[in-house]
């Protein structure tokens, strides 16, 4: 039988991405709001999820394993928005990415882990490079920052160490993937050039090499790696 993934966000760009890597050797769960705009490939469903949603997330766990378990997490699932200077954003879009980007993440976690005891399986979290420097770095812009997003995605490295920690003594591994400017719907294609100057290796990232860094930290091959942040980001930041 073929392990099963979830992976919440998965029907664009970096989600996308994950679902096509993992559906080589798994059984694949799409959660999203929104189905994919591509035909599925092989051992692919889709589950359409609000994941700010604690019943909705509880559904989706029960759904998963009636498929045969759950081996991998994958969550991709976030929203963004405007730059614009602090003073000027408004509390209920504060809130609103509060309420996807961690309190989705939360829940969705929260609902899983009963199945990724069962299973000594892994997790790991699509954060940014903007949860490491604020939005201080490559896709600042004059007219402000995207502080909530920033704050949001500090927030989910964080999260990824406290569930490393208590979850470590099931053998269940939580990790993170931190992109830095990746192609796709979050930086307009205009801006690629102008990213592209400052990064090291002179180039935005792909999803697929995303998705590789969570695949990666899924495998047998990262079994002694928890709690981990691992930057896929051309060499724009470096701890």
């Amino acid at each position: 039988m073929r392990p099963t993934a979830i992976v919440t966000g998965g029907s664009s760009n970096i989600g996308w991405a994950c679902v096509k890597r993992f559906a080589a050797d798994h059984d694949v769960v799409i959660a999203d709001v929104q189905a994919p705009q591509h035909a599925l490939p092989p051992y692919v469903r889709f589950i359409r999820t609000d994941i700010t949603e604690a019943a909705a997330c509880q559904a989706l766990m029960e759904q998963a394993v009636g498929y045969g378990g759950l081996n991998v997490l994958v969550h991709s699932a976030a929203i963004t928005a405007a730059a614009r200077p602090i003073e000027q954003i408004p509390v209920d879009e504060w809130r609103r990415l509060l309420d996807v980007n961690l309190t989705g993440a939360f829940l969705v976690a929260q609902a899983a882990i009963p199945a990724l005891r069962q299973a000594r399986g892994a997790v790991v979290m699509i954060a940014s490079r903007a949860g490491r420097t604020g939005y201080a770095a490559l896709n600042a812009s004059p007219s402000g920052t995207k502080a909530h997003y920033a704050a949001t995605k500090a927030g989910l490295l964080s999260l990824v160490k406290s569930l490393a920690i208590e979850l470590a003594p099931d053998g269940v591994r939580v990790n993170a993937v931190v992109p830095g400017s990746i192609e796709g719907a979050m930086i307009p294609r205009e801006r690629w050039p102008e990213l592209a100057a400052r990064i090291p290796l002179g180039r935005l990232g792909t999803p697929e090499e995303v998705a590789d860094a969570a695949r990666y930290l899924c495998s047998k091959e990262a079994r002694y790696v928890t709690g981990h942040a691992l930057d896929v980001n051309g060499g724009t930041w470096m701890s």
